[in-house]
Order: C-alpha cells, then structure tokens, then sequence
C-alpha cells in the first residue's frame, strides 16, 4: 500500500489527527516527512487532503494480499439496482471499519423489515453459504433486491420472508448483510 494510502486510512480512523501524530503511527522521525508525501501527490497541505478523504475526492487503495487493513476503508454507496441485481453506483462513499469482507452498503428503501427500517444503510459482501449471517439480500423473481432471513437447520439453509416466516425458494441470494448503520 502507498504511503498516501497510509496516510489517506488515519484520516478516516480520526479527522482531527496532526501531522506528528500521523508521522508517528506511520515511523517517520519527523511530521516534514508527512508533507513530503502529500506534496509529491499535489496536495497544498495536510487540510487540502484531508478535504479530499473526508469528501469522498480522494479514495484510498485497498491493501494487497498479505498486507494488514487500515482501520477503515470507503465503500461504495448504492440505492439503486439493475433488473440482473446488479449495483448502480452515484459516487458516494462511506468510511467504515474494515476487516470484514465488505464490498458497498445499500441505502434501503424500504419497508421496514423487522429490525430494519428504510434509509438504514446495510454493509454488505457477496454471499457465502459458509457464513452465518442471518439476513441477506436476495435478487427475487420480480427482479427486485429484497431481504431475507436465512434459516439454519441441520446441514440446510432455508431462505424466508421475515414477515410471512414462509419460506423463499424463488430467490436468489446475492449479498449478506455484515452490519446495520442507522442515522437518526
């Protein structure tokens, strides 16, 4: 990962962070080093950047195989689908811990399903029978991405409704849900 990445993730770990506190975390002897970077990037100053992280302007890299995640990471924003299931993105980012496997965050329309309400933003990543999340996203024989719960019993993952409790063999699902972020 770049040193701007580096830098770009301790941004989003903490806005307010310092110039000598970033070139701490990051082994530098002195906070200079941490304006070299950001100049060899044409940036004016440690604000001009951090303007740019904190406004989606500038999105840092992911770290390769092997290398540690930062704390945090932009994903992609969606509230919008193709008729095949396939995310419509308008830009928009969020900062959110990394770690998991997360791949973009839906704006849910609605309805409210449950513990979920519409405008809550859900984290997701791509489907893994092997992962025991108990929501998903499913892309239904309308053509609609709709939630679901999924069922465990035995060896078999059953997919419902969480309303009507019945069961949903027409689905497809596509993403599960990692996290729940709601603004009031």
């Amino acid at each position: 990962m770049q040193v701007i990445d580096q830098i770009a993730n301790l941004i989003l770990e903490d806005p307010l962070i310092t110039a000598s506190r970033i070139a701490r975390r990051l082994g530098y002897a002195e906070e200079k080093t941490v304006y070299y970077w950001l100049h060899k990037f044409h940036y004016s100053g440690l604000n001009a950047f951090k303007k740019a992280v904190l406004h989606g302007q500038y999105v840092p890299n992911r770290p390769a195989l092997g290398e540690a995640p930062g704390l945090y990471g932009r994903l992609p924003v969606t509230d919008r689908w193709t008729a095949e299931g396939k995310p419509i993105f308008d830009g928009d980012t969020l900062a959110v811990p990394s770690g998991a496997p997360a791949e973009l965050i839906w704006r849910y329309p609605g309805p409210p399903m449950l513990s979920i309400l519409p405008q809550d933003l859900l984290v997701l990543s791509a489907f893994d029978a092997n992962f025991k999340s108990p929501w998903l996203v499913v892309h239904g024989p309308d053509g609609l991405m709709q939630l679901r719960l999924s069922v465990q019993t035995g060896s078999h993952r059953l997919v419902v409704h969480p309303i009507t409790m019945e069961r949903d063999a027409k689905s497809h699902p596509v993403y599960q849900i990692l996290q729940l972020i709601r603004h009031y």
